[in-house]
């Protein structure tokens, strides 16, 4: 939008926004509209002809942001997408594979479980600050510190003890919360910058095209950490295989109860499946990912600033207090008051995937070194499954039958996953369910990023921060209760949340579509 509009043009700018924000003045702001002087019809048609809900709200138009507009090529936006998404490779390769294997690797009083927790409440707490912390140190940096923290973090587990990895898993939390909204509105800004520079109208499209490839390129780290923990590991072959033979016929699956399964013979055979030289292998290759991440990010990451405010009549700067509430202020968004179930349960999912579906079907059944050709498949699926999404099937599929078709599909996997009772004639069948859980998780991962990105563009580090302080919120809720809860006591609570969740997204785009309504009504005055 031009610098030089007239004072017309601003009001009428000014009345759509309110007719988003204030849907009981809708008519008044459109008779307004009408009766403002010396208004051509066909002009107003032609400045409002693009405002959906998913473009409304557009960069801000200061001389860095338009430069940034003018020089993001197709190129330079697809290389910033593949980096960013290769750098979280390399630092999630690590960190997923040795989520896999916490509950494992470090069964004892459930230290591995518990440090797990401890990230995710402290992801809940840095979201307060995460808008603040992007607007100061910018995204690029936000995302090198964490990197840093993340790297402190597998050294830490050289040495699994309570008060050692409690807080180091605290203090990556801390950061946990700002990287992944830094890591959201770099996509986020990238996307659009690259639809103005092209002239598309379609923002959200681009958005979902480039959430897709990233997410793509992020999700392969489960292949590529199940691998490394698949190769190290079955080098003690033989001790794997008797650990199966003698525990065959423990209760696994729904059955499963972590805190009644922890007795000195299940320790015993967990201490000789991975013995210390192996863990010391498989630390070292996890802190040289750590590495690798931080490397690529910093040399080859270009930094895209983005001012807070979005419009030229807008001056105002945003203090250190109000970007600190900013976040909470998001919850009194109706819009964001609906998607919360829906962010929780992904977060419930992802937890329940790392640390029960290891533990309870995989390890109890089939041993600790199936955990990684298991969680392989669960990472190819989903890797595939988010570029597929994004980048082909978004532009022929609506959001709402993605998001309908997933959940459906997703309460029958926790039906199977309910009756089911692994056996180690079941080997197939554990490919299957991993391969199903990869896909619910690509379509939940792509969806609910692009909602969050196409809803709330104008107010992006904040909207970030709240998807990922309630994303956090069921993991550490998730890995709170695994060692207490017994697993069909948890996929009825995931089933129930799922439920809900649906019925309030089903809501949400209720309300998008009268919007959208609205705005549509307008232009044909």
């Amino acid at each position: 939008m031009a610098t030089g509009m007239s004072s017309i043009e601003v009001c009428r700018e000014k009345l759509l926004m309110a007719s988003l924000k204030a849907p009981s003045q809708q008519h008044i702001n459109a008779n307004l509209l009408v009766s403002l002087p010396d208004f051509d019809k066909s002009r107003r048609r032609s400045t409002i002809h693009s405002y959906t809900l998913s473009n409304y709200h557009t960069l801000p138009q200061d001389p860095e942001t338009l430069r940034t507009v003018r020089e993001m090529s197709q190129g330079k936006a697809l290389k910033n997408v593949i980096v960013l998404g290769l750098a979280f490779m390399f630092i999630f390769t690590a960190f997923v594979s040795l989520q896999g294997l916490q509950s494992s690797l470090h069964i004892k009083s459930g230290v591995g479980v518990f440090s797990l927790s401890s990230i995710y409440i402290g992801t809940i707490i840095s979201c307060f600050f995460a808008p603040w912390i992007i607007q100061r140190f910018t995204t690029k940096w936000t995302m090198v510190v964490t990197f840093v923290i993340f790297t402190g973090y597998f050294a830490g587990n050289f040495h699994p003890e309570h008060y050692m990895l409690i807080p180091l898993g605290a203090l990556l939390g801390l950061l946990a919360g700002p990287l992944f909204s830094a890591q959201a509105t770099s996509i986020t800004t990238i996307a659009l910058a690259y639809a103005e520079h092209s002239h598309m109208p379609d923002q959200d499209h681009v958005i979902n095209k480039f959430m897709g490839i990233f997410c793509g390129l992020y999700r392969t780290s489960n292949i590529w950490g199940n691998l490394i923990t698949t190769l190290v590991i079955n080098k003690n072959s033989s001790e794997v295989e008797g650990f199966t033979h003698n525990h065959s016929n423990r209760s696994c699956g729904s059955r499963y109860c972590l805190k009644d399964n922890v007795n000195d013979d299940l320790l015993e055979d967990l201490m000789t499946t991975i013995d210390h030289n192996t863990k010391i292998m498989l630390l070292s290759i996890y802190m040289g990912c750590g590495v690798m991440g931080i490397v690529i990010l910093i040399s080859l990451f270009d930094q895209h600033k983005r001012k807070k405010k979005n419009h030229h009549y807008d001056d105002d700067e945003l203090t250190s207090s109000e970007m600190f509430l900013s976040t909470l202020k998001m919850f009194k968004d109706s819009k964001c008051q609906l998607l919360i179930l829906i962010v929780v349960f992904v977060g419930l999912e992802q937890g329940f995937m790392f640390s029960d579906f290891t533990q309870a079907y995989i390890s109890c059944t089939l041993g600790v070194s199936q955990i990684g050709p298991v969680m392989m498949c669960f990472g190819a699926v989903s890797s595939t499954s988010c570029i597929l999404i994004g980048v082909c099937a978004s532009r022929h599929i609506k959001r709402f039958a993605f998001i309908t078709a997933g959940a459906t599909f997703n309460v029958g996997l926790l039906i199977v996953l309910w009756l089911w009772k692994p056996t180690l004639d079941d080997v197939p069948n554990f490919f299957v369910v991993a391969g199903c859980l990869g896909l619910c998780d690509a379509i939940w991962q792509t969806q609910t990023y692009t909602l969050f990105g196409v809803l709330f563009i104008d107010k992006q580090e904040a909207a970030f921060s709240c998807y990922r302080m309630l994303y956090a919120t069921g993991c550490a809720i998730a890995f709170g209760y695994s060692y207490f809860l017994c697993v069909q006591t948890k996929v009825i609570v995931l089933a129930g949340v799922l439920v809900l969740a649906l019925f309030m997204y089903c809501v949400i785009e209720m309300k998008v579509q009268l919007q959208s309504q609205h705005i549509r009504d307008i232009v044909a005055l």
